[in-house]
């Protein structure tokens, strides 16, 4: 009895642990942008409405500031100070953890629709919607509150998403999906997500990333994609048919999600469905076998489908160990092995042979990174 007591603990840990899991929280209204502070807590606003919603490390859902036109992009600075965009007021205000008002912006600001702080500054880039592509724009939003543009129309394209990968900001246009790398004041197209969606909802929502990976939501497909920013590779992460179901991340379903937001400390990732106006949350969101080049890099998972055994080759390893898992469709972990070698090449093959078929996540683990990939067998 107690070993069979064991063996449920230990299956329950490994599942909590490693299983990509959809929780929802239906209290508030979070239909467009999310921003984090250093504590956790996480500010999203309602479009529709006129309140930013504050949910809280305890759970705790409350009203965080209302009276807002059309409330979008929202970012926090390092003193834990709130800007939020009032999109159609064409402002920004600044906010303190209790709601006190700090500063407001609207010299020259139209549209504003997101807005992301610089890393190791307490400057923001703002992007504004504009009322026509020509008016499309990136600012810069200063300490002091100085607003100077950077970059003025095409191919900006009604601007939202911005996300910093080493520094370098990537802007994401919501009306033609298009995702920019910005660097020395040029835009460099590196993806565009589909357009396999209703005609009228066809958009990129937000933009945000996760490790060294740019996620991002596509409105109408109700589906999350990430994007390898090296090589402009877009994956398709969760989601499928509309809907509001929890759970697995490979059943999970969306309506329509629009604000998403990367948490790398507590390996979460955050999203705003506009049609319930839920907020999703994402637990254990490590990615893909192809979205990491740093500890653990040329990972070859094949063939796929698998039927007897499975090939698995890392051309450049950097670590001695390696830790490889099996896990079902529900969580469980049906393989798990360490890996030792003095090579920097490692190369092995695990018979699957008795596994039922199905959809498996193949979890690689080294010393600092864990890499994922869905393979069928």
């Amino acid at each position: 009895m107690l070993k069979t007591i064991t063996f449920l603990f230990l299956q329950l840990l490994i599942t909590n642990i490693y299983a990509q899991t959809v929780s929802t929280i239906i209290e508030g209204s979070f239909s467009d942008g999310l921003a984090i502070d250093s504590q956790g807590n996480i500010y999203g606003s309602d479009w529709n409405g006129n309140t930013v919603y504050k949910y809280d490390t305890t759970g705790n859902v409350s009203i965080f500031k209302n009276g807002f036109s059309n409330p979008n992009g929202i970012a926090a600075n390092s003193l834990d100070e709130i800007y939020i965009c009032d999109h159609t007021a064409n402002s920004i205000y600044k906010y303190d953890t209790n709601a006190n008002l700090l500063a407001s912006y609207t010299a020259g600001l139209i549209t504003p629709a997101g807005i992301k702080r610089i890393p190791n500054t307490e400057d923001f880039i703002i992007v504004e919607y504009g009322t026509f592509t020509s008016s499309s724009k990136i600012k810069k939003l200063e300490s002091n509150g100085t607003i100077t543009t950077l970059y003025d129309g095409a191919p900006l394209n009604g601007p939202a998403g911005i996300a910093f990968i080493n520094n370098i900001p990537y802007i994401a246009n919501f009306n033609d999906r298009k995702i920019f790398k910005f660097e020395n004041n040029t835009l460099t197209l590196i993806a565009q997500l589909s357009a396999n969606g209703p005609s009228n909802s066809n958009f990129l929502g937000f933009l945000s990333t996760i490790g060294n990976q740019l996620i991002a939501t596509q409105i109408g497909e109700n589906k999350i994609y990430t994007i390898n920013p090296n090589n402009g590779t877009i994956t398709l992460y969760a989601g499928s048919i509309i809907g509001d179901s929890d759970g697995n991340i490979n059943d999970a379903t969306f309506s329509a999600p629009n604000g998403i937001l990367g948490d790398d400390i507590n390996n979460k990732i955050y999203i705003s469905d506009a049609t319930t106006k839920n907020l999703r949350i994402i637990d254990n969101a490590f990615l893909s076998v192809d979205e990491f080049e740093n500890t653990i890099s040329n990972i070859k998972l094949f063939p796929n489908p698998t039927a007897d055994s499975l090939h698995i080759k890392i051309d450049t390893l950097k670590e001695k160990k390696v830790s490889i898992s099996i896990i079902d469709i529900n969580g469980k972990e049906v393989f798990n092995k360490n890996f030792y070698t003095e090579n920097s090449t490692f190369n092995t093959k695990i018979n699957t042979k008795n596994y039922p078929s199905g959809l498996y996540t193949v979890l690689i683990t080294s010393n600092k990174q864990r890499v994922s990939k869905k393979i069928l067998f």
